[in-house]
């Protein structure tokens, strides 16, 4: 690369194909710098580095307790350091404060399948590339990436915690007996797990048409004792039509892995299944306006997961018109940002009845 660098600033000739800017190429080596750091973070995680950081310690002293090479552990915690996750103090390497949490724990394990799920997921995409069967659409059979892409859905329990009690009403009824989550394109079932876990009144209707995702699914939620209050079907969210209205107080749909024709349907299927007073959380891909890369890559994960990416404005004016109201966008959390929006009820003589009707055209 440095030769070619060096003829291109030579030769700007664009009929012997050494035109492109030596600042393209700049950027490059960098996106290969970047490759090869997040390879390292992934290699600490997987060898036991990072959590075997519970107290300041050399990185002979880590290779002689992970039985690893003291010069690769050494190479690999100056990657850490580099990105301010652990601090070298002297001999010894110790986490930041700021790393401490993802360091063990329920981040950790968000964390670490994160960069796994993205290393498993690039590798099929290159893989796809290169015998030409690289298309739009998720349709993953691998365990490992099946769960490694459910774990990062564990960021759920902070919103469990944090954004779902600020939602009017939410936290009662989640709190009360036959409260209903429903949970689509559930994959296994991370998001149903995390919130009965947290709400143990709920009970949960995972949507998953991978057969895979659902067999995994169903066996890591009995593992977590929740045996009769999660339940697995094999259909997705165009099929709720088939569903008795006002069933669910909470539900959540992953818009980038669902065709934007089958998204738009899936609202108005879903304001009918919510009670009056329901909230529906849509996760997307965050876009930032100031990052043009890191925007354009979200564009091609998304496109690939089979939604494609969805700009905040756009996505709240598909919520709005589906019959939602109070739509709101909160921050990004990791690559994400959530969206919220509530089914309108009033009591009419005793009951409750819809302030607004969905607009039909969408469905």
């Amino acid at each position: 690369m440095i030769h070619f660098r060096v003829r291109c600033e030579e030769s700007p000739d664009p009929v012997n194909g050494f035109s492109t800017s030596p600042d393209i190429l700049s950027r490059v080596s960098e996106l290969s710098s970047a490759s090869w750091a997040y390879a390292g973070l992934s290699a600490a995680f997987e060898l036991g580095i990072v959590r075997a950081l519970e107290e300041p310690a050399t990185a002979a002293e880590l290779g002689e307790r992970l039985d690893l090479d003291a010069d690769l552990v050494a190479d690999l915690l100056g990657i850490l350091v580099a990105l301010g996750a652990i601090e070298r103090i002297g001999e010894r390497y110790a986490a930041t404060a700021d790393f401490e949490p993802f360091r063990s724990g329920s981040l950790a394990r968000v964390m670490s399948a994160g960069v796994r799920s993205d290393h498993l997921q690039t590798n099929e995409a290159f893989r796809r590339a290169r015998d030409g069967s690289l298309a739009p659409g998720w349709a993953h059979r691998d365990p490992d990436i099946l769960v490694a892409q459910g774990e990062t859905a564990g960021l759920f329990r902070l919103a469990a915690e944090h954004v779902l009690p600020s939602l009017d009403g939410l936290a009662d009824r989640l709190a009360e007996p036959g409260s209903g989550f429903l949970d689509v394109g559930a994959g296994v079932g991370v998001l149903s797990r995390e919130l009965c876990l947290v709400y143990p009144e709920v009970s949960a209707l995972c949507l998953e048409p991978n057969a895979t995702a659902r067999g995994l699914g169903r066996d890591r939620c009995l593992e977590a004792g929740l045996d009769g209050r999660v339940q697995f079907v094999s259909h997705g969210i165009e099929d709720l039509a088939d569903y008795e209205s006002d069933q669910f107080d909470l539900a959540l749909i992953p818009q980038p892995f669902l065709a934007p024709e089958v998204f738009a349907a899936g609202l108005v299927n879903v304001h009918r299944v919510l009670r009056p007073g329901g909230w529906l959380l849509v996760l997307a891909l965050d876009l930032p306006a100031g990052d043009q890369l890191v925007a354009a890559s979200s564009r091609v994960r998304a496109r690939l997961w089979g939604g494609g990416a969805v700009a905040p404005e756009q996505l709240v004016a598909q919520l709005e018109a589906s019959g939602l109201r109070d739509a709101q966008v909160h921050p990004p959390v990791g690559a994400y940002r959530m969206f919220v929006a509530q089914r309108s009820a009033v009591t009419v003589g005793g009951a409750s009845a819809l302030l607004d009707e969905p607009d039909t055209a969408l469905a």
